[in-house]
């Protein structure tokens, strides 16, 4: 993945690695729905981008509006519903559609039909709605073995593309925008590096001295505030 650097900064190129058990986190719990939600987006991701990092600052994402993909949805891409880029689909069941900003280049996964089995996704309904909780003390623990059963034997020893079948979209319908505010920490994204200022907080900042004139003539000109005009 690749992000902008800080709140108004520009891209950053050096990628970073986000792995299965970051996404725990972020959602709260280990899940069959966030598995496949992860093994859809990775097909995904392959397709659209090969080797390339999925740059989160350039993405919209279409998924459906579930607890579970909903999140890698978000974590995975960087779409966010208050700013217009993470839109709604419940017709897309365990799938993503993205488009990418800058070009206008849209792709689609979905789930293998029948992949995943019909009896877990009836109970997942069930337990969900009127049952007797004296029956869903005990159904629950019955329930979570079945899916974590389907995940370790069907879906892990599987690449995400067997299941999982990506392709490019020549024109992609959104949904509405639940909301679509300014988003600023990805303004800048394409700003060059300095050639002249730097930051004291920038990782790649090699151990030689920074060229104090220069440095201290930029520090002067943000010190004087944005309507001093150009230095």
């Amino acid at each position: 993945m690749i992000d902008t650097r800080s709140a108004q900064g520009r891209l950053e190129q050096r990628a970073k690695t986000v792995t299965i058990a970051d996404l725990v986190l972020f959602h709260g719990h280990a899940c069959d729905g966030l598995i496949r939600g992860v093994w859809a987006m990775r097909a995904l991701a392959d397709f659209a981008f090969g080797d390339r990092p999925i740059d989160r600052s350039d993405l919209l994402v279409v998924s459906k509006n579930s607890p579970c993909l909903g999140d890698v949805a978000a974590y995975l891409t960087g779409g966010r519903a208050r700013y217009g880029t993470h839109r709604l689909d419940d017709t897309l069941g365990v799938g993503f559609q993205i488009q990418i900003l800058s070009t206008g280049e849209c792709y689609e996964v979905r789930e293998q039909p029948g992949f995943f089995p019909q009896q877990i996704t009836d109970w997942e309904a069930a337990l969900l709605g009127a049952l007797d909780d004296e029956l869903k003390r005990e159904l629950l623990p019955v329930h979570e073995t079945a899916q974590w059963d389907w995940v370790r034997e069907a879906l892990l020893p599987t690449s995400p593309a067997e299941h999982y079948h990506a392709r490019r979209l020549e024109h992609l319908e959104l949904p509405p925008a639940l909301a679509q505010a300014r988003r600023t920490d990805t303004i800048n994204r394409l700003v060059q590096p300095p050639a002249e200022a730097h930051s004291a907080y920038d990782p790649d900042l090699s151990a030689a001295s920074p060229n104090e004139p220069y440095d201290g003539r930029w520090r002067q000109r943000y010190q004087s505030g944005p309507a001093a005009g150009q230095p």
